[in-house]
């Protein structure tokens, strides 16, 4: 078993992202950048050099501006985020101490273990 971060977030979550929490499978289409991130994308896969990644989320963090990362409970679906949701108020908070986050940059890091 090995872990992967990948990046989640942006225009293509809050577009239609799911829901994501711990201990769930994903199965994602990821595409790496220049400085070696992965990065999950689900439009126009045509025109990207892409790969799959099928594992199980083991830990969700919000990434701010400055790069600092914060370890939450869950990322919302990007329609609750957006506040199109109203079933989902699309808070995201700390893992532990329920402290709001700011998600303004509306990026995520996803840590899946994936099968060798």
């Amino acid at each position: 078993m090995r872990r992967l971060e990948v990046e989640v977030g942006g225009w293509e979550h809050g577009c239609c992202g799911p829901e994501l929490v711990r201990f769930t499978r994903v199965e994602w289409t990821v595409t790496v950048a220049p400085d070696g991130r992965l990065i999950e994308t689900h439009h126009d896969l045509e025109d990207l050099d892409v790969t799959t990644v099928i594992g199980t989320i083991v830990d969700l963090e919000a990434l701010s501006a400055g790069g600092s990362r914060a370890r939450i409970a869950r990322v919302p679906s990007g329609s609750a985020l957006g506040g199109m949701d109203g079933a989902d108020p699309g808070e995201v908070v700390e893992l532990n101490t329920d402290r709001p986050v700011d998600v303004s940059e509306n990026r995520f890091i996803v840590t899946v273990d994936v099968a060798d």
